[in-house]
């Protein structure tokens, strides 16, 4: 799928952010330019994929009503209770959770890598890519719970795949607090 249809993927979500009246569709945050991306990965020491960054091109997450928050509707992707995450942001929690977890390293199950990148979170749970070089054109999403008990399964085989999942649920009228978001991805 090249850049134009991923970026037509995107569109459709905010267009039905915009249609459902969810919070986020006024807040999204300006996207990244491609120095600002190129500065990233050069000081993170990641190669996002090619749709990631296309991704944070499109928008670098949300303006929080209140400075300093990570917790707010504004935030919230409107299918499930994802929380969009700005690339700061994901690159902070992708370096707690290697913090977190390093002690781990004889038991990779429970040991969040250093390749791995959220794009989403929620109580402990994220949606997560592979980074690495060379740079792939897209990256299975995978999830890690709050208790990682399976975080190799692919839950999406791209982001722009899961992207077009919550899209579907927002356009079919599936409310966040609806039972069968459960599990979703």
């Amino acid at each position: 799928m090249p850049d134009n249809d991923d970026l037509v993927v995107f569109e459709r979500l905010r267009s039905a952010w915009q249609t459902h009246r969810t919070p986020i569709a006024d807040h999204l945050a300006p996207g990244l330019t491609e120095t600002e991306l190129e500065t990233i990965e050069a000081t993170a020491g990641l190669v996002l994929p090619a749709e990631l960054r296309r991704w944070w091109g499109w928008h670098d997450g949300v303006q929080r009503r209140i400075a300093g928050t990570s917790l707010g509707p504004e935030s919230l992707l409107g299918a499930g209770p994802w929380e969009l995450l700005s690339l700061s942001e994901a690159l902070r929690y992708r370096d707690l959770m290697v913090q977190l977890t390093e002690e781990f390293e004889e038991d990779d199950e429970v040991r969040w890598l250093p390749e791995w990148l959220p794009v989403v979170h929620f109580d402990g749970s994220y949606l997560f890519a592979t980074c690495g070089a060379p740079r792939a054109e897209r990256s299975e999403v995978r999830r890690w719970t709050k208790v990682p008990d399976d975080p190799y399964t692919v839950r999406a085989p791209s982001w722009t795949a899961a992207v077009e999942t919550f899209t579907g649920l927002l356009e079919s009228g599936v409310h966040p607090a609806d039972g069968r978001l459960r599990g979703l991805m």
